[in-house]
């Protein structure tokens, strides 16, 4: 069926093209912003400079629901903890007392590990993990509880979702293969976003990028930070000044390098202010209006071992839970713990040492993300060490294993 539309969606008009992007984000809307999001971003809002006694006494609360709830929902969670009495986890001292879930019992137990099945979760997503691929399922309430954070966290910084213009650099292939001319990017009109292709988004295509965003003028940007670079330095080298000034730029997916940042914010003339939350659903942490990250008590508990690795548990994700998940990155807290001259009760965070993301490219074409990878990339299940993509075949090459898979594609790439 998905095929069908692309098929459909690939030869029809660009004009058409941006009626079908409204209307998959309308329907979009309509599950990601019910009565859910509105009253937990107004939580969120009325909470946000309340002490940090209140503050913990709500993660303690939520944290005792979410355990009562896998206990009764996954059949993972409830073999994992049938020597253990979840009534006597209360706080976040006593979590520490429950086993920690690795990489690798998540890969072997996912299935088990659901509340949700595919049918029934209000949306999916997959994560990486050394060649491990893994779908990520969420229920209604998760979707609507974390458009609710990221709703707020821009609205900190002076950008309000659904009201303003917005310019998104997404890794959507949204831009057909056989498209004549450059016009890279296409409108979601419900939410007032004109949605750019990462893929595209070179130094050789650069000026119609930034032609286009002249006349679009858009009050806030978010997306891969790595796109909006190659705009920035193109910007910066041609010493151009833009007409509009964002409120500021949000970066998704990526680590954001100091140099990245600074090219940025030269070019646009406006903050970047990052996040982090892997895929994998973990507690937010946000940046704050005086530059510092700030660990969110709401959406979950973060942990630290000795050596600065990072064990979450997030409450923002019912339909795959993650209790005590060794993400695998490590975070660094300041010397001297003086809160932070915004007024959070929020816990600072000095450095975190998420992992490197390293974006592959096509040879020929151009960027690409995880959302250009070929579907049985995602489907494998296990370890996978590498693929190529070689004119209309590409082969995928899996540990321990003398299977090859082989599919049609449109794009005549080369990765490895």
């Amino acid at each position: 069926m998905r095929n069908l539309q692309s098929r459909i969606y690939e030869n029809t008009p660009i004009f058409v093209q941006n009626v079908l992007t409204s209307w998959n984000g309308y329907r979009k809307t309509r599950s990601r912003y019910g009565n859910l999001y509105y009253s937990f971003l107004i939580e969120l809002e009325k909470r946000q400079y309340l002490n940090e006694h209140h503050a913990k006494k709500y993660q303690e609360q939520e944290l005792q629901r979410l355990l009562r709830y896998v206990t009764e929902k996954s059949p993972f969670y409830k073999e994992f903890y049938k020597n253990i009495d979840i009534e006597k986890i209360r706080t976040v001292e006593d979590l520490k007392t429950l086993p920690v879930l690795d990489k690798e019992i998540l890969l072997h137990n996912i299935q088990d590990i659901y509340t949700v099945t595919e049918n029934t979760a209000a949306e999916s997503g997959v994560t990486y993990e050394k060649g491990n691929v893994l779908k990520l399922l969420f229920t209604k309430e998760d979707v609507q509880k974390k458009k609710a954070f990221l709703d707020f966290f821009k609205k900190q910084h002076g950008a309000v979702n659904l009201e303003m213009k917005r310019a998104s650099f997404s890794s959507r292939h949204i831009i057909p293969d056989n498209q004549p001319g450059k016009i890279f990017w296409r409108d979601n009109y419900f939410v007032r976003q004109r949605i750019y292709s990462s893929y595209y988004c070179t130094q050789e295509n650069a000026a119609a990028y930034i032609e286009d965003l002249e006349k679009y003028k858009p009050d806030f940007i978010d997306g891969l930070p790595s796109a909006i670079y190659e705009l920035a330095k193109f910007i910066n080298r041609n010493k151009l000044i833009l007409t509009f000034k964002p409120v500021a730029i949000f970066s998704v997916a990526e680590n954001v390098l100091p140099e990245c940042r600074k090219e940025i914010e030269e070019a646009f003339d406006c903050p970047l202010r990052d996040r982090y939350s892997s895929s994998d659903a973990a507690p937010f942490v946000m940046e704050c209006v005086k530059g510092r990250m700030h660990y969110n008590l709401y959406s979950g508990v973060i942990e630290t071992t000795e050596e600065g690795k990072m064990i979450v548990t997030s409450f923002n994700n019912y339909g795959t839970p993650l209790i005590r998940y060794d993400i695998g990155d490590r975070v660094e807290f300041p010397e001297i713990d003086a809160g932070c001259e915004c007024g959070s009760v929020h816990p600072v965070f000095e450095k975190i040492f998420a992992k490197p993301f390293r974006q592959p490219r096509s040879v020929s074409d151009g960027n690409l993300s995880t959302g250009y990878y070929p579907d049985p990339v995602h489907k494998v299940q296990g370890t996978l060490n590498k693929f190529h993509l070689f004119s209309n075949k590409f082969l995928l090459f899996k540990e321990g294993s003398g299977n090859t898979w082989f599919s049609s594609i449109t794009k005549k790439s080369a990765i490895d």
